[in-house]
């Protein structure tokens, strides 16, 4: 395999998942997600009726657009105040495309 990235990131987040289990109460809330997550599967009614009930999902849902929105405004922000780092980052974002395709040419 020529690109080693995706399984480098898929072992460091094995890793990290692994120390983080080091923890007792990020170990419990793993178990109590698994189990809830178990009881759903086999009793896929009563999770379509929770979803259906609203109960905070919608609150969830709102509280996750805001912050999507947030780090959109965020970004423009940024790209507005220095476009110079934009341009930079668009250079760059060129020369990492035209050694990838040397490499594949060659």
């Amino acid at each position: 395999m020529k690109n080693k990235m995706l399984p480098a990131i898929l072992i460091g987040a094995a890793l990290g998942a692994g120390l983080s289990l080091i923890d007792r109460n990020t170990r419990n809330s793993v178990m109590s997600g698994t189990k809830d997550l178990k009881y759903y599967a086999q009793n896929p009614e009563e999770a379509k009726q929770k979803m259906n009930s609203g109960s905070g999902q919608s609150s969830k849902i709102d509280s996750l657009k805001d912050e999507v929105m947030f780090w959109k405004e965020t970004v423009e922000e940024i790209r507005r105040n220095n476009p110079e780092l934009e341009e930079s980052l668009k250079d760059a974002k060129d020369t990492f495309m035209k050694k990838r395709d040397q490499k594949k040419l060659n």
